[in-house]
């Protein structure tokens, strides 16, 4: 009986010992129980979307709220005050509490500036297995009605694509050229917001541009230059200028030199009307302005020019709404080339979150893309005599009188009339030197980065500057994109409105 009992329990115990041995080679279960793993851990992820969905929800509601309680707070016909109105909003939108710090209001009776800082906390749900039990919503607005001070660059392109007609809009017979729908236009933007209630607290500058910017002898000499003659007063910008906004009275600028290129109209022809630096003097800037005559009187002389440097003008009307041209302006005013009503322009940049006091525009046109600016070769210009010389003599012509058929230039025995002798490559085209689009662009970015609003507008203009001009503007909303260049007008005078009407920002 014993031995029958002790052989059953050998067996039992081999049979587990096999089970077991099965048990360890066996992997039956395996995809369960990764299955599990993987399905927790897409339990997880799944929650914390669900988390950060709750949260952007909630972050929405809070700055559309935060939006519209300072819109309604800042109309001036609001009979209550400021700050009720603003509460008002988020106790009725349920975000009762969630203003963070004081409400910033700036009423001076014609002007009201409304600004609003709210924070929302909101308790997570998934994101707790990670240590995460909360998430602030942020919201920030200030909304603005009636006239702060402005400062305005109104920016126009004069390249010689402007003296084309315009494509006219579908029921018009207009035959007026580009340059002649931008007068119009240009003049009527002025007169929408140059208003005599609005004395003192509006400035337009008007920058002109085409190959270059001629800044005008008032402007030119608050500048430290390398100056070399008295016929027109464009300066030469560094790519690192490009990099800033500033453009102090202390730096170095070097002289554009003054000759024109573009030939006369026959080959017999020694025009120089045409100048690289636009030479007249209703083709220069005019600084802080709120003088209705002398606008309208200079827009109406604008004749189309030479190339397109939307970078170039673009850095001129930033620069005059920088703090760093304060020193010019107010030596300006002292000798009475700018009226005394913009002491202290231009004004420091807005601060983040406060109040906005000071409202910086940019109105930037162009009715083509950015192409070189030229320049002659350094030994073609390096003494007063050759100063004077290209002063008078198209280079065109000059090289014809001198060297008779363009055929024979590789035969000709001094070595310096080759081929286009006097001609570097564009400095910034396409054949050398930084391109114009990246300098566009660096003074957009840095623009928006100081809340200054842009406005682009592009005339019938190629397909990449139209991209560029897009890319350039505050916003889609900022952008215009005029297939008909008669409507110009309508588009000027809507951006006039907008300057001058309730304006939201941050």
């Amino acid at each position: 009986m014993k031995l029958g009992r002790h052989v059953k329990s050998e067996r039992l115990t081999h049979k587990i010992i096999q089970h077991l041995a099965r048990f360890k080679r066996g992997e039956d279960g395996t995809i369960i129980v990764m299955t599990l793993i993987f399905l927790v851990l897409m339990l997880i992820v799944g929650g914390m979307a669900v988390d950060f969905m709750r949260f952007e929800s909630r972050r929405a509601m809070l700055q559309s709220t935060a939006d519209r309680a300072v819109l309604a707070a800042a109309d001036l016909t609001q009979d209550k005050t400021q700050a009720d109105v603003v509460t008002d909003y988020f106790n009725k939108a349920g975000f009762g509490g969630a203003i963070h710090g004081p409400i910033d209001v700036v009423d001076t009776g014609n002007f009201t500036s409304v600004g609003v800082n709210a924070r929302l906390p909101l308790n997570t749900i998934f994101l707790k297995m990670m240590g995460i039990d909360e998430l602030v919503a942020p919201a920030a607005a200030t909304a603005v009605e009636g006239v702060a001070d402005i400062e305005v660059s109104l920016i126009v392109d004069l390249s010689g694509s402007m003296a084309y007609p315009v494509t006219p809009s579908p029921g018009s017979s207009t035959s007026e050229s580009k340059i002649q729908a931008l007068r119009r236009a240009a003049i009527k933007f002025t007169e929408a917001i140059l208003l005599p209630e609005y004395a003192g607290n509006i400035s337009i500058s008007l920058v002109p541009y085409s190959q270059q910017v001629n800044a005008g002898p008032d402007l030119f000499g608050e500048l430290t230059t390398t100056k070399q003659h008295d016929f027109s007063y464009c300066v030469d910008f560094a790519d690192s200028d490009y990099a800033t906004l500033a453009m102090g009275t202390t730096a170095t600028f070097k002289q554009m030199q003054h000759y024109q290129w573009n030939p006369g109209p026959s080959s017999n022809s020694n025009e120089m009307t045409d100048t690289v630096c636009p030479r007249w003097s209703y083709e220069q800037i005019i600084p802080l302005t709120q003088n209705l005559t002398t606008l309208r009187t200079n827009i109406n002389l604008l004749q189309p020019r030479a190339g397109t440097a939307i970078y170039m003008g673009l850095k001129w009307g930033l620069a005059l709404l920088d703090p760093s041209m304060r020193p010019a302006v107010t030596s300006l005013i002292s000798k009475s080339k700018i009226d005394g009503s913009f002491a202290g322009r231009p004004a420091d940049y807005n601060t983040p979150g406060v109040a906005i006091t000071t409202q910086k525009v940019i109105v930037l046109m162009t009715d083509g893309q950015n192409s070189g600016t030229d320049h002659l070769m350094p030994f073609a210009y390096d003494s007063p005599s050759d100063v004077a010389h290209w002063a008078n003599n198209n280079v065109q012509y000059f090289r014809k009188r001198e060297l008779g058929n363009a055929s024979l230039l590789g035969n000709y025995t001094f070595e310096r009339y080759a081929e286009d002798p006097y001609n570097t490559n564009n400095t910034y085209g396409p054949d050398g030197g930084t391109n114009g689009d990246v300098l566009l662009q660096d003074m957009c970015t840095l623009a928006k980065a100081k809340d200054i609003i842009i406005y682009a507008i592009a005339v019938e203009a190629e397909p990449h500057g139209v991209n560029e001009m897009a890319l350039c503007a505050s916003s889609p909303s900022h952008f215009f994109n005029v297939v008909n260049g008669d409507k110009m007008d309508t588009v000027f005078e809507g951006i006039a409105k907008q300057i001058t009407e309730l304006r939201l920002s941050l």
